[in-house]
């Protein structure tokens, strides 16, 4: 990490002398100073005794040192951070339907944080990447998508991350962001997507993603250990013919309950508006809900992560979706996952990960068909595994498969595996 700082210059504390000075003679007449001095101390003692004068010194100075005191307590000393990371990933997918080639693909990312206040946080972000999907994720599944990396447009800088947040109260925060939410994962170890899981499935929940784009979230801090997250953002925000509230849209209340270092249980709401599809970009096709025609989605997660020593931490959530088509009907989304992480195994720092779930599955409408079908017809199952080699402070190497049973919910569609080795540089 490389920090740019500003310190502001330190604090001149002015005694009561140097204060009284301004209203004196000029240093040729020296009468009027010395006199009333004199006279000050020639008093009769019941005027000048020491008794009657140390109270009055001692009150100043603490009155001084409580002034002063406050001031160092309350100056401020803006900081600029710079930080990044730098990812390589080498995958390839093996597969009797699939015909792809290995590719090395690459991505980069800067952010700055500063602070003016000491409480509040300003974070830009930019990235790069050139990364495109694998062509099974367009043709075969959406299933097993890599996490790590990002393709931009002709390889240009985008802003990754653009946020502001700031305290209103002593339990409460407000959190302004053009780049999306900041939803609790309930993924503490595997969450990051530079030093955790390798898929976009294995980080967290599917629901999380239908939160997207410009909005504001609210947190308050209910107790201790819990916390309470409001939040809305608009996909449309910035259009004037649409505005704020005048196309898709993503509402969602969270509570997260934390009692001790380690255990953290989470309930997720969230309900959307999308024009035409759901949009969880994971799972089978069917369960994107892609129609062409308005639909309202109202999801439902229970997320939690348990560490029951510092060597094990198990984990996993649950993801239910009613997405209602406009004039058409009801469709129901289902997925779930454990994790199982493993720090420290093999020396400190290092990680295994092991990601086993069900991508979102549509279940069940309430009477139309999707691609001919009411429900996907068979059960995909996600297995993830990697191992994370930290070779210093700053540069990780992951290793990692995930292998994907009946891609796309249908035993049709023979298994894929795909491999990668991810590296990250972070800086």
């Amino acid at each position: 990490m490389i920090n740019f700082a500003y310190t502001a210059p330190p604090i001149e504390v002015v005694t009561e002398p140097l204060v009284l000075a301004q209203n004196l003679p000029s240093q040729h007449d020296t009468s009027q100073v010395q006199d009333p001095l004199v006279s000050e101390l020639e008093a009769p003692p019941e005027t000048s005794s020491p008794r009657a004068v140390a109270p009055s010194l001692s009150n100043r100075v603490e009155d001084l040192e409580a002034q002063v005191s406050d001031l160092e307590a309350n100056q401020v000393s803006p900081t600029l951070t710079l930080s990044g990371e730098a990812i390589f990933g080498i995958s390839g997918v093996v597969g009797q339907e699939v015909d792809e080639a290995t590719a090395f693909q690459s991505s980069i990312e800067l952010v700055f944080e500063a602070s003016f206040t000491g409480e509040d946080q300003l974070e830009i972000a930019i990235e790069s990447g050139s990364a495109p999907e694998f062509r099974f994720n367009d043709e075969i599944t959406p299933e097993g998508e890599l996490g790590f990396l990002t393709d931009t447009d002709e390889d240009l800088f985008e802003f990754s991350e653009l946020a502001y947040e700031f305290p209103i109260s002593d339990r409460a925060t407000v959190y302004i962001s053009t780049t999306g939410d900041d939803l609790e994962d309930f993924n503490p170890i595997l969450g990051d997507s530079a030093t955790g899981a390798l898929s976009e499935f294995g980080s967290e929940n599917p629901i999380h993603s239908l939160v997207e784009d410009v909005g504001i979230q609210f947190n308050y801090d209910l107790t201790e250990d819990l916390n309470l997250g409001l939040g809305y953002f608009s996909e449309g925000a910035n259009d004037p013919e649409i505005g704020l509230f005048g196309g898709n849209y993503g509402a969602f209340a969270q509570l997260a309950f934390e009692p001790s270092d380690d255990l953290l249980l989470g309930l997720t709401y969230v309900h959307t508006y999308n024009d035409s599809s759901l949009e969880t970009d994971t799972g089978s096709f069917r369960s994107q809900v892609d129609l062409d025609r308005p639909v309202v989605g109202n999801s439902y997660g229970l997320a939690g992560s348990w560490a029951p020593n510092d060597r094990l931490a198990i984990g996993g959530w649950v993801g239910y979706t009613n997405a209602r088509v406009l004039n058409l009907g009801d469709a129901y989304i289902l997925n779930y996952a454990l994790t199982l992480a493993f720090p420290d195994l093999g020396q400190a720092d290092n990680l295994l990960g092991v990601i086993i779930g069900q991508e979102p599955r549509l279940i069940g409408t309430s009477g139309f068909t999707i691609d001919g079908r009411r429900q996907d017809p068979d059960t995909s199952f996600h297995i993830e595994a990697f191992y994370r080699h930290q070779v210093n402070e700053y540069l990780s190497i992951t290793p990692g498969v995930i292998w994907l049973t009946a891609p796309n919910h249908n035993r049709e569609n023979s298994d894929i595996v795909l491999f990668t080795v991810r590296s990250a540089f972070e800086f």
